[in-house]
């Protein structure tokens, strides 16, 4: 467990440090309140949590949440060097 817990914050923080992340992903995150602390698999594989982040970067049209589409492809980077490609 301990050794997994590792490899995943190691993995988070090499994610973190290669790219730019957009500050509007870290306020959906806190908004959304569903994935508490480093919770990989809770980021990675809820279904409700990335309904809910897609809504408060997007919005409805993509374009009315927190993120720029610009942010919002960043934040689809990020995700996807921490999880593998989207599953929903």
């Amino acid at each position: 467990m301990k050794i997994s817990l590792a490899v995943s914050l190691t993995a988070l923080v090499a994610a973190v440090m290669a790219q730019n992340v957009p500050p509007c992903l870290a306020e959906c995150i806190k908004e959304v309140n569903i994935c508490h602390g480093i919770d990989i698999p809770c980021f990675c594989d809820r279904e409700d949590f990335h309904l809910a982040m897609r809504q408060c970067m997007g919005g409805n049209d993509g374009k009315s949440g927190k993120c720029s589409e610009g942010d919002q492809k960043t934040a689809l980077v990020f995700q996807t060097s921490i999880c593998g490609p989207p599953k929903i």
